[in-house]
């Protein structure tokens, strides 16, 4: 029998997001689960301790400044009224290219990217 495929075939590279196949299959992703307050108390200490963290590993990192500033920007984004998940999500990719030098900052900006994010 010869049936047609209906699933998803993959090959190389990377793949992420939401996929479906078939007859009535839907892909559905929602970025960002509502941030709460214990949430944003939990950013904020990871904040600090990135912040913390990169002026500690400045000698590998090279200037902190860019990584503080992204911090500071995502902070901004966590206390406004209407935080822009899109921003966020640039942001937090941005920084964790940044902090990829050292392991205890990639672990601290993955934790808060899977807080704010939902991930």
């Amino acid at each position: 029998m010869n049936v047609p495929n209906q699933g998803i075939t993959i090959s190389g590279g990377t793949v992420n997001g939401p996929m479906a196949a078939g007859p009535g299959a839907r892909a559905v992703q929602n970025i960002g689960a509502p941030v709460t307050a214990a949430d944003r108390h939990h950013a904020d200490k990871l904040l600090a301790s990135i912040r913390e963290l990169a002026r500690r590993h400045d000698d590998v990192l090279g200037d902190p400044a860019p990584i503080l500033s992204d911090t500071d920007a995502i902070e901004a984004q966590l206390h406004s009224d209407r935080p822009d998940r899109a921003l966020l999500s640039e942001t937090l990719n941005r920084l964790t290219a940044r902090v990829v030098a050292v392991t205890g900052l990639v672990e601290a900006v993955t934790a808060l990217s899977g807080l704010i994010m939902g991930a």
